[in-house]
């Protein structure tokens, strides 16, 4: 994690951050605002629950596909899913979503291009992982609905919807799916 905190979600930190003070954009229009938190939860909460379970089927196909099996101890299974829901759901969405669709639909206004430019871009990052293919197109069909959830928000839009729905999406795919998955085919 410490690497990932470094290498990845540093620079997807930074940019927004150097891009909002040389251009003099505001944070709010990046998606730094908290205008309609429980619009945001009446969304966030079915989407991550389906994102949740669309995940975690998905993990089980690739462990079967592949044969290997990843489950996270009960720590690791605590420290991934808050790694997950208080870094790197945030940061990616902030850099993905708010930074990335938001400035590209702003300049071109184009909000679907801007949304197609973004969720290849999240998927592409993936790679970064060494992710196969697999897991990169199930990266870009999450991307997409996360880019949908942010496009369709009334304005000033906001980034609570996508990243508690990001945060259930990799619970799923990384640490509580598998894990749950594991525990209900062990007891039965």
């Amino acid at each position: 994690m410490r690497l990932d905190l470094l290498l990845r979600l540093g620079p997807l930190t930074l940019v927004p951050f150097v891009f909002s003070w040389l251009s003099g954009t505001s944070l709010r229009s990046l998606g730094l605002v908290l205008t309609h938190p429980l619009r945001d939860l009446l969304v966030a909460i079915p989407a991550g629950v389906a994102g949740f379970a669309i995940a975690a089927a998905f993990n089980v196909y690739l462990s079967r596909r592949s044969g290997r099996w990843f489950v996270p101890t009960t720590p690791d299974l605590l420290i991934q899913s808050g790694y997950y829901l208080v870094l790197n759901a945030p940061i990616e969405e902030w850099f993905f979503r708010g930074f990335l669709q938001g400035s590209l639909a702003r300049w071109w206004n184009a909000p679907l291009l801007a949304l197609l430019v973004a969720t290849a871009t999240f998927g592409a990052y993936h790679f970064l992982d060494r992710w196969g293919w697999r897991p990169v197109a199930g990266a870009s069909a999450a991307g997409l609905g996360l880019g949908l959830i942010y496009l369709w928000q009334p304005s000033p839009a906001s980034l609570l919807a996508p990243v508690l729905v990001h945060a259930a999406i990799t619970c799923g795919f990384l640490s509580l799916g598998p894990y749950v998955v594991w525990r209900l085919r062990a007891s039965g």
